[in-house]
Parts: C-alpha cells; structure tokens; sequence
C-alpha cells in the first residue's frame, strides 16, 4: 500500500488483518521446515445463496455446491439443505452452472 488512513481504527483494522496473515505465514514455514503436511479442513457439501423477495412471496434459493464459482452462501451439510428446503414459504432450485445433486 502506498498511502495509509489517517484514523486510527482503519490503521488499526489493517494492523490486524497483516498480524493474522503474518502468524500463517509463519504456521505455514513451520509446517515447512518439519515435513508435516497442512491440515485440511472438512467442507460442507452445498450452500445456498438467498434472492430477494418482497413481503409474503416465496423465497428462491439457488443450491450450489460447495466448490462451485457462484457459491456465496455459508457451507451447509446435507441435513441443513434438507431443513431448507422443507421450511415453508421457501424453495431451492438447483444451481445450473454446478448442477448440484439435491440431497
């Protein structure tokens, strides 16, 4: 960066943010240096990204899956997808770019 804010709060917000992407940098090294590999995290399967809808209408969810490009719901499990899809007033569709499977 080239020019820094002059209030205190953003500096101090981007002063975090280098701090946290420094400790990973510095997990990662060790990582390195000993031979362990990184941890991978499980990942859900789907997320859903809400459209809007006016007042008493149906809300339309588009169900992707997780590795999906226009994925930018949270990650759910098949369980969560379920529930969703059975609450009322709600309906998911699935995703043409990813095609998803509903569960």
């Amino acid at each position: 960066m080239s020019e820094y804010p002059r209030d205190v709060p953003r500096l101090r917000t981007i002063e975090r943010y280098l701090l946290v992407q420094l400790a990973a940098v510095q997990r990662a090294i060790e990582r390195a240096e000993n031979g362990t590999p990184e941890p991978s995290l499980p990942r859900a399967g789907w997320s859903i990204q809400w459209r809007r809808a006016r007042v008493g209408e149906i809300r339309v969810g588009i169900l992707h899956r997780a590795d999906c490009m226009l994925a930018t719901g949270e990650p759910l499990d098949a369980r969560a997808v379920q529930a969703q899809r059975r609450r009322e007033g709600r309906r998911v569709e699935p995703c043409d770019a990813c095609d998803p499977k509903l569960p």
